[in-house]
């Protein structure tokens, strides 16, 4: 991939996350529901998309700091390896774990559980495969054909 294509990758997945009804918007629709309160659900939203930036952002700042030291081809293997059984793990066993907030929970909450749930199901994950050619195409291993870094 090169030119825009890894960033307009970037931009439809996180597109898609963040306008589909059926990710975090389920807890802040209920949150306010249990509130009986519309500007609930309207103030739910900045701290479990703040949450979820948090876990997305850690996870691509490890993988940054990784491909400067490692191999390009074992990130590679090892991101789509991992993305894989995770998600085998998560068919398999992923309903019986879950972390409670209630709904008594506030915005420090809702940013703690926006960063764990983006964090168990693996959103920083879902890029992997767009940032390997925007960040690894100068490291020491750099195999891609990207223009450079971002």
């Amino acid at each position: 991939m090169t030119g825009p294509w890894p960033w307009l990758a970037l931009t439809g997945l996180g597109a898609f996350h963040g306008l589909n009804p059926a990710m975090g918007w389920l807890f802040a629709v209920a949150l306010g529901l249990h509130r009986q309160s519309r500007a609930s659900v309207l103030l739910a939203l900045p701290p479990i998309a703040f949450g979820h930036a948090v876990s997305i952002a850690m996870v691509a700042g490890a993988f940054v700091a990784a491909g400067v030291l490692v191999n390009q081809r074992a990130i590679q293997v090892s991101a789509g390896l991992l993305l894989i059984g995770w998600s085998v793990y998560h068919q398999l066993y992923g309903h019986r774990h879950r972390v409670r907030v209630g709904m008594k929970t506030g915005q420090a909450g809702l940013v703690l559980w926006s960063f764990l749930m983006a964090t168990a199901h693996g959103a920083g994950f879902m890029i992997l495969p767009a940032m390997i050619p925007l960040c690894l195409a100068s490291s020491s291993a750099g195999e891609t054909r990207a223009s450079g870094p971002a």
